[in-house]
């Protein structure tokens, strides 16, 4: 050790005298920093200049310039230039072994050179190659081995590494052949290990390529599950107009919620799901992410359900079949009390008009329907109505009259036929019965039945609403001893 600090410095203060003169010859040997890895028969060799031997040497030179010698500092600055521009080159830097000789040639800017007054001896030297150590072999059986995690049909392997392989693993590539996902117990995995011998060498250590096999083992099964179970169906709407709704609030908020429903692990889609009819077939399929379920070790059973279509609100297209009593038991005490209003206010004679009758009468009447209408628009049918046309049979006496106002004097007798169109707005609104409605109303009246009719059909007919025949129950039709019924 004192020997070698001893050469530096006299190297040091020959290299120092000799930039301090005016042309000198260095040998760049002294310059060349010259260094070997790896194991023998692999190793790398670097040659480069030694940029502390050179910094030492100027600094040594710049401290013996007085500050104002320029020529002395421009030569130095010269030197150094000279000094950076060595470039050291092997003829032979990797695969090494003890005994090799390696040419290294110098090159450096010759015309700087001889401006700063520098010659270099020993462009050309030879590099003994000794002191490298054999590569260790790695057993890779010995450090490598599989952990597997997951679910039996969706398992997952990775590489274990231990001792050698571990230590040097930026050396190693693992290549699995066959794939490492989606893995049964039972099933082999191939892992083909691929060793990178520059770099193991490097380190003093080689390996071969290996192909290693598994076998999967303790992966423990999936759950299946249903996704259906808890899913509710809700149909909202009408008959031949219901839709569907999802009510998932039964079902894991995990598997439903937690972000934009495209990123939900599970989604519910049907078909049809709109213009749904009572008794119709709606099949329903959820979108899963069955890697999602996977990964907690659950399995969908089936995505694919059907159901059948149930609680729409019933609006019939005809009323054939439908017993009409129910209503008219229900209107009889209202409509009893506006007929007679009407009657009074001489609808059935010359002297009706708006205001205080101008006339009153002893008369007697027969009343019986002679035609009910069911319409409806045919786009909802929950808009709705009955039209219920009755005949009034009317006979009387003049018993009074106002002077100059009305047609009749006391004691004039008629007889005339009165025809009142009733309009009942939206039968079943809320409930499925007949007399469940919303509003009854007088519409039209007249003398002759099918002005009374067409009258109506011109009104209340056109633009989508269909009016179709209703049968007259026996109870109420016109006749010649038919009276209103009472409730």
């Amino acid at each position: 050790m004192k020997r070698t600090v001893v050469l530096i410095l006299i190297l040091a203060a020959v290299l120092v005298l000799t930039l301090s003169c005016g042309s000198q010859s260095i040998d760049v040997r002294e310059l060349a920093m010259v260094r070997v890895t790896g194991a023998d028969g692999f190793a790398s060799l670097f040659a480069g200049t030694d940029k502390a031997r050179i910094d030492f040497w100027l600094e040594q030179e710049s401290a013996r310039l007085e500050e104002s010698d320029e020529k002395g500092f421009q030569r130095l600055f010269q030197r150094e230039a000279v000094l950076s521009s060595l470039v050291f080159t092997p003829d032979k830097r990797a695969g090494l072994k003890n005994g090799d000789e390696v040419l290294i040639r110098i090159d450096y800017d010759r015309q700087l050179a001889k401006e700063a007054g520098l010659r270099f001896r020993n462009v050309r030297f030879k590099y003994k190659v000794e002191g490298l150590e054999e590569a260790v072999p790695i057993p890779i059986e010995q450090g490598v081995d599989l952990a597997f995690s997951g679910y039996d049909g969706q398992g997952r392997c990775s590489q274990v590494l231990s001792g050698d392989v571990d230590r040097f693993r930026q050396g190693f590539e693992f290549v699995f052949t066959q794939g490492s996902a989606n893995l049964s117990n039972g099933d082999w995995v191939e892992l083909k290990v691929i060793p990178d011998n520059l770099f193991l060498t490097s380190k003093g250590r080689i390996a071969r390529e290996t192909t290693l096999s598994f076998e999967v083992k303790g992966l423990p099964p999936m759950t299946e599950i249903d996704l259906f179970e808890d899913l509710v169906l809700i149909f909202d709407g009408v008959s031949d107009q219901g839709i569907l709704s999802f009510d998932t609030t039964r079902l894991p908020a995990d598997w439903v919620e937690g972000g934009p429903q495209e990123e939900t692990p599970v989604r519910f889609t049907a078909v049809p799901s709109r213009g749904l009819s009572n008794g119709e077939l709606v099949r329903v399929e959820a979108m899963v992410d069955a890697g999602w379920f996977a990964e907690r070790g659950l399995k969908v059973e089936a995505t694919t359900r059907e159901y059948r279509v149930s609680g729409l609100k019933e609006y019939p297209r005809n009323l054939d079949g439908v017993d009409l009593m129910p209503l008219f038991k229900k209107i009889a005490p209202w409509l009893e009390k506006d007929m007679t209003s009407r009657l009074d206010m001489n609808y059935w004679n010359d002297d009706f008009k708006t205001g205080e009758p101008v006339s009153s009468w002893d008369y007697d009447h027969l009343t019986g329907v002679t035609r009910i209408f069911y319409g409806y628009n045919q786009a909802n049918r929950a808009r709705n109505f009955v039209a219920i046309l009755y005949k009034t049979a009317v006979s009387g006496v003049c018993l009074d009259t106002v002077p100059y106002q009305s047609f009749y004097e006391r004691g004039d007798q008629v007889e005339s036929t009165l025809y009142l169109l009733y309009l009942i707005d939206e039968i079943m609104y809320d409930r499925p019965d007949v007399e469940d409605f919303r509003e009854i109303k007088l519409v039209m009246h007249g003398d002759a039945e099918l002005d009374v009719i067409t009258e109506f059909k011109n009104r209340y007919g056109g633009d989508h609403v269909l009016i179709v025949d209703v049968a007259v129950p026996d109870q109420v039709v016109s006749g010649d001893a038919v009276s209103l019924p009472t409730p």
